[in-house]
């Protein structure tokens, strides 16, 4: 009785040790965190720009007007291109966001955003101006820099026509955007 006992025992033992194992298992295979999307990008919250923090709808953002029954407002737009990749060495994709603020008048200012991946949603740490009507030519993540190609005004160039070509490096320190070098 006592032998039928233990193997009894030793049976509820093992099957309870594999149920554990299992189901440790399961629970890590679905805890990966879900990737930030356009259309994420597209409805988040972003700081920096204004002085209280900015929700996007679909890509856009308007804000009431200055004078009321007046056309110009504010707005703030999503520009492609983004970039995905980890800014913050976590091992999960983060995402630089270009943004573009109009106030009604002539200028056009372009923004460099980190969003930092949270669980699958995506929270704006840091937000940089790159100037008024810069063009972005290409944006990249790569071992944890921002890299961008711009066209930016030389000091004989109209406001609507950009023309010195460089190349921006970005990195995420202490919650803000470091600019790292410029090259011609």
């Amino acid at each position: 009785m006592k032998k039928q006992w233990r193997m009894h025992c030793l049976f509820r033992c093992s099957l309870a040790a594999v149920l554990l194992v299992t189901l440790i298992f399961a629970s890590s295979c679905g805890s990966q965190t879900a990737p930030l999307t356009a259309e994420s990008l597209k409805n988040a919250e972003y700081q920096g720009i204004y002085p209280q923090p900015i929700e996007l709808s679909d890509g856009q953002y308007e804000g009431e007007p200055f004078v009321e029954g007046a056309a110009s407002r504010p707005t703030v737009t999503f520009m492609e291109p983004y970039a995905l990749g980890d800014l913050d060495g976590d091992g999960v994709e983060d995402a630089a966001v270009l943004l573009v603020e109009s106030s009604g008048g002539s200028g056009s200012f372009v923004y460099l955003a980190a969003v930092l991946n949270r669980d699958g949603t995506p929270q704006n740490t840091a937000t940089t101006l790159l100037g008024d009507r810069t063009q972005v030519e290409g944006l990249t993540i790569e071992s944890g820099q921002i890299g961008l190609k711009v066209l930016t005004h030389g000091p004989d160039d109209p406001m609507c026509c950009p023309s010195q070509e460089s190349e921006e490096t970005y990195v995420l320190e202490g919650g803000q955007l470091q600019q790292q070098g410029t090259s011609p």
